[in-house]
């Protein structure tokens, strides 16, 4: 009888002459650098809403099945329809990119730049100071890939496409979509209403008008 020991040997030995060389499912590197130079810096309005992270769960994951959020109990950082500022993108290991999303550039300057303290060897909770002040006004997406290192045309597409479900990026919303917005935040201000929908003022309490329960006799 074959001892264990030299059974798994053997599996571990077969996996390793199966397995195809290098990562194939890391993300292409001239893929990568051409999503940065393309998307890296802009701001998107946002067809979604933001989750912030809540310890260390990741608050929002596009994927082609779907967007994953973490509990509900998480808080709605940046809303669908707002205008946010994509400040870096990066490789999160295997087939993964992340974004990271504040409000705007210069909130992106001031949260980064102000109320940090500096590192130091007095100071050895630094990284978890630094990167619980950094989720104070900013939030992160990740884009979990299907295809492959060996398929770059197909991981840009996909890319494009998983961009295009978080942000507006290959169209605006139109007038449904907004008129939509208008009824499902029927609690919102009418200013804050037509800032993000920009409807005629008009339009938007006819809307409003229309969302309302009818009074009983």
């Amino acid at each position: 009888m074959t001892a264990p020991g030299a059974v798994l040997a053997g599996i571990a030995l077969a996996v390793a002459f199966c397995a195809p060389a290098g990562d194939v499912q890391a993300i292409d590197r001239e893929i990568f650098k051409d999503i940065r130079d393309r998307y890296e810096g802009l701001a998107l309005r946002l067809r979604i809403d933001l989750k912030g992270a809540t310890g260390a769960a990741e608050p929002n994951v596009a994927r082609l099945e779907g967007i994953a959020q973490p509990a509900e109990r998480a808080p709605v950082l940046f809303g669908s329809l707002e205008t946010v500022y994509v400040q870096r993108i990066t490789r999160e290991g295997g087939s993964r990119l992340g974004l990271t999303v504040y409000r705007s550039e210069e909130e992106a300057r001031r949260l980064r730049a102000s109320a940090i303290p500096g590192p130091s060897l007095s100071n050895p909770a630094y990284d978890r100071t630094l990167a619980s002040f950094a989720r104070q006004g900013s939030t992160s997406v990740v884009l979990e890939l299907q295809a492959g290192k060996n398929d770059p045309q197909g991981q840009l597409d996909e890319i494009e496409t998983l961009l295009d479900r978080v942000f507006y990026v290959k169209s605006e919303p139109g007038t449904e979509a907004l008129e939509d917005f208008v009824r499902r935040h029927t609690g919102m201000p009418i200013s804050r209403l037509h800032s993000l929908t920009g409807l005629p003022d008009d339009r938007i309490r006819a809307i409003l008008k229309e969302t309302q329960p009818p009074q009983a006799p």
